[in-house]
């Protein structure tokens, strides 16, 4: 098996690696954190950020690379096609794609050129009036364009707010616009698919939970398996093909977020990844569909057939799933529940932590707060025993013993509440 390059090494991309390894390849890690989770799994460690395009370019030609990929991030996906280009290498979408996958302004354009119904929404830049957002309706969502975590994502009420915080946004990005959005009242749905030969495949829809934390907006608390809105599967998988096509993604990961309110469903944001919230791992549960290891082939140069992908099982509406994406009450930790006590619980499937005792837990502002996830998995459609069962477990105390996990339950309330 040939050398790869991997961008990123969280917990998101932890398994990415050990799959890689598994499949029998050489894995050379790119990441600027000097202790990444998958550093420990890697054959190699450049400290490089995934945002450096040159520098990950020059980590792939110094160790001559077979191919390059990412998982769970956004802008790592730019980032490998750009690679892929410079050096020749294997990848499922060409840079373009990338870049309308990862950039909101040339998303919300090709979303546009196709029809696709998406928030109304106008581009921002310092020195602009307020004029510029008069056709838009309050409250308002302002968004970096090429940010990632839900950084610089603020919900604001007047077009004087969402200029009072539109440094803050573009600290967390390379251009000079934002975006800004009328907010819509809704629930959020992911559709996670796979394309092969532009034939775009349906693996699971879960109900994506939010932190309710004002004027922060966007962070995921855990991921629901199946939707409380199922029944509109095929409405939404129609719309998830012509945002394929308007993307330009033809082949592998496909990550879409929908938006379902009183004016019907709308598309928030797509990517050409696999999602954040461990869909790795939950996915071949529901479906026997292994989406890492496809990822992985396909990065290669290896070309998957669509005729093992109609084989693929609908996904079990008998099963019950929550990827909880666990937060924590600021604080300085002094001890955790060992993870592997997490693990042995009933219904667990994977579980990991981001923080060390030591570590300081700030204020959830965006995703960068997360303590850790945990990803159960039941038939008896008793979830919330399950993830009691969780809460009762883990503890994260502080200096004064005092436990600061925030418990949730399957409907994504905080159960203390």
């Amino acid at each position: 098996m040939g050398k790869l390059l991997l961008l990123g090494g969280s917990q998101s991309q932890l398994r990415a690696a050990k799959k890689a390894k598994l499949l029998g390849h050489t894995v050379v890690l790119a990441d600027y954190l000097q202790h990444p989770p998958a550093a420990a799994i890697c054959d190699a460690h450049e400290r490089v950020s995934t945002f450096d395009v040159q520098g990950c370019i020059d980590i792939a030609r110094r160790y001559k690379v077979a191919g390059v990929f990412t998982v769970g991030s956004d802008q790592p996906v730019y980032t490998a096609a750009k690679v892929a280009q410079a050096l020749g290498l294997p990848s499922p979408i060409d840079v373009d794609t990338a870049f309308k996958a990862t950039n909101k302004r040339a998303m919300k354009f090709a979303f546009r050129q196709y029809g696709i119904p998406n928030a109304p929404h106008a581009l921002v830049k310092p020195g602009d009036t307020e004029a510029v957002l008069s056709g838009l309706w309050p409250p308002l969502v302002l968004k970096p364009l090429d940010s990632q975590g839900q950084r610089g994502i603020f919900k604001v009420q007047t077009a004087s707010q969402a200029f009072a915080r539109l440094a803050e946004t573009l600290s967390f990005s390379c251009e000079e616009a934002a975006l800004v959005e009328s907010f819509y009242p809704s629930d959020e749905v992911t559709l996670s698919a796979f394309a092969v030969d532009g034939r775009l495949f349906t693996l699971t829809l879960t109900d994506r939970q939010l932190l309710n934390n004002p004027p922060h907006i966007g962070v995921c608390t855990a991921h629901r398996y199946p939707s409380i809105h199922a029944e509109r599967t095929e409405e939404i998988e129609a719309m998830a093909t012509l945002v394929a096509q308007a993307l330009g993604i033809t082949q592998g990961p496909v990550y879409i977020q929908f938006l379902i309110g009183d004016r019907g469903v709308i598309v928030n944001e797509a990517a050409a990844r696999i999602g954040g919230a461990f869909e790795d791992v939950f996915i071949p549960l529901l479906t026997g569909f292994d989406i890492l290891e496809a990822v992985i082939r396909l990065a290669a140069g290896e070309t998957l057939s669509p005729k093992p992908m109609q084989t693929i099982k609908r996904p079990d509406l008998n099963a019950w799933v929550s990827a909880q994406l666990l937060f924590c009450r600021p604080g300085t930790i002094a001890s955790i529940t060992p993870v592997e006590t997490l693990e042995e619980l009933p219904c667990v499937f994977a579980a990991g932590y981001n923080y060390r005792e030591g570590d300081r837990i700030p204020t959830a502002e965006n995703a960068t707060a997360r303590f850790g996830h945990c990803v159960l998995a039941t038939r008896d459609g008793d979830m919330d025993t399950a993830l009691k069962r969780l809460y009762q477990t883990l503890r994260v105390l502080d200096t004064e013993g005092n436990n600061l996990v925030i418990p949730r339950n399957f409907d994504g309330k905080d159960s203390n509440e």
